[in-house]
């Protein structure tokens, strides 16, 4: 152990850039295994919002409340979700959301979402 720092070895001169680069917030939740989703009662992002933040692949959860067939639009700020609109997560419409902004549903997705899951963080 007391020869480990007399190797001759400089760290000070050691070009790091080419092997690291910055994350985004959203970036790293997703390498660390978070998902987080931002659902919205209105379109364009308005009305009453709820944060959902799921730390492991697979985990859902139903929507209940006044959030249960009530969203209009959402934010995926990390991860992939999968939204249903059945309420057991199986069958019934559904859409696959990517990191990104959702300002609005189709019709048919419109108010009717009432399960959601992290498929993949």
């Amino acid at each position: 152990m007391s020869n480990i720092n007399n190797h001759g070895v400089s760290m000070n001169n050691i070009e790091l850039s080419p092997h690291f680069q910055e994350l985004s917030c959203e970036q790293a939740a997703a390498i660390q295994g978070g998902a987080k989703i931002q659902l919205f009662k209105g379109t364009n992002f308005t009305g009453t919002s709820l944060l959902l933040t799921i730390n492991k692949a697979g985990r859902s959860t139903k929507l209940t409340g006044q959030f249960d067939n009530s969203i209009s639009s959402a934010k995926v700020l990390s991860g992939i979700w999968d939204l249903r609109t059945n309420g057991n997560g199986k069958g019934g419409l559904g859409i696959t959301l990517r990191p990104g902004n959702y300002p609005f549903f189709t019709k048919a997705l419109n108010n009717t979402i009432s399960f959601v899951k992290a498929t993949l963080a």
